[in-house]
């Protein structure tokens, strides 16, 4: 591949994905490349399998998909698989890379990843990559001596790649960013309840559980379920005695933050981040297997800071899930306090950083 030798407008192509999380990470440094040129070009490499092909078209996000499988929690047989999928997957790649002729590649984890970043490093064009969480996923980890530098979010990270990181935070949409500080609304309150894009099960069996204990509570619940669960949730909310709205999954989620007075989830990195620069409270609930135990870190920081409840899975049921909602529920000032906190939390320059970063290794290439 020739060397682009302009510097402006940049030809940009995202790889990675099958959640939410490295998908919207690609939409908000979109936004701040465009908002910097509105000529500059931009694609996404995913998969069909993965979220990407839900999210990213009615977003207008160009999106090139590949044949890629996992290497990481999966069985033997999946990971022969993969490798043995893996050449068809780099010349794939290999004529994206021809067709879209990028400036840079930036990785944002995700299995799609690999063989795109591969295949730019063959074909001499510079990648960086965007780890959000303290301990790198397996695709970074692997890709970290093909790229040229790795924005990360915590300082920590930097450690698995040497004098190439740079620390930027975690990059959201603006939308989260601009919603409006906290305020009560009166007597009634809002839920929102997610488990991360693809649903959680122990979550939406402790918040179903957790309904029956809620009677009397003047509160009314959005709860997003993920695909597999979307029917039994639902039918556990016709027999609620609180209000609910069920949703396999929320397109625009940064209205129901806004709408929301307390938030239970997951704690992954970008949930997190959202939840900040939205400023409100929170209950957590950390997904336990996660990579080093990251989404615990995550989650501690926050409480740390006022402005989450944390809480194990493993010791919650739906009689102590309840009680802490009530308890939330009845006490408007905390929830005031902690929204505050959470706000106070946030880093609103994350895109910009990342930006700055992709110009930097463009202008050196």
């Amino acid at each position: 591949m020739e060397k682009n030798t302009t510097q402006m407008p940049g030809r940009y192509m995202f790889a990675g994905g099958g959640t939410g999380g490295h998908i919207y990470m690609a939409v908000a440094i979109r936004e701040e490349l465009k908002r910097r040129d509105p000529g500059c070009q931009v694609l996404f490499v995913g998969t069909i399998e993965g979220l990407e092909s839900k999210i990213l078209p009615p977003l207008g996000f160009s999106l090139r998909t590949i044949r890629v499988g996992a290497l990481n929690k999966v069985s033997v047989g999946r990971v022969l698989k993969t490798l043995m999928q893996l050449p068809s997957s780099l010349m794939e790649s290999r004529r994206i890379l021809r067709d879209f002729r990028p400036t840079v590649v930036i990785s944002l984890g995700g299995y799609s990843a690999g063989p795109v970043v591969m295949a730019a490093k063959i074909m001499g064009c510079p990648s960086v990559l965007v780890e959000p969480n303290a301990y790198p996923g397996l695709t970074n980890r692997l890709l970290g001596p093909l790229v040229r530098r790795a924005a990360v979010a915590f300082k920590e990270t930097g450690d698995f790649f040497p004098g190439k990181a740079r620390k930027t935070g975690i990059p959201i949409r603006t939308e989260f960013h601009q919603i409006p500080p906290w305020a009560s609304k009166g007597k009634s309150m809002r839920l929102l309840v997610f488990g991360g894009s693809r649903g959680s099960r122990p979550i939406n069996r402790l918040m179903c559980d957790a309904l029956s204990y809620l009677r009397g509570l003047d509160i009314s619940v959005v709860h997003q379920t993920g695909g597999s669960d979307l029917d039994w949730v639902s039918d556990a909310y016709k027999r609620a005695p609180v209000s609910g709205r069920v949703k396999e999954y929320i397109e625009d989620m940064p209205s129901e933050f806004e709408s929301a007075d307390i938030i239970i989830s997951r704690s992954g990195a970008s949930t997190v981040a959202e939840i900040s620069a939205a400023g409100r409270a929170s209950i957590l609930i950390p997904f336990p297997t996660a990579a080093n135990n990251h989404q615990w870190k995550n989650a501690l920081a926050l409480q740390r800071s006022g402005a989450a409840i944390l809480v194990k899975q493993s010791t919650l049921s739906g009689r102590i899930l309840a009680q802490k909602i009530i308890d939330l529920v009845g006490e408007p000032c905390k929830i005031d306090r902690m929204a505050k906190a959470s706000r106070a939390f946030a880093h609103t320059d994350s895109a910009v950083r990342i930006a700055d970063l992709l110009e930097e290794v463009q202008r050196d290439d």
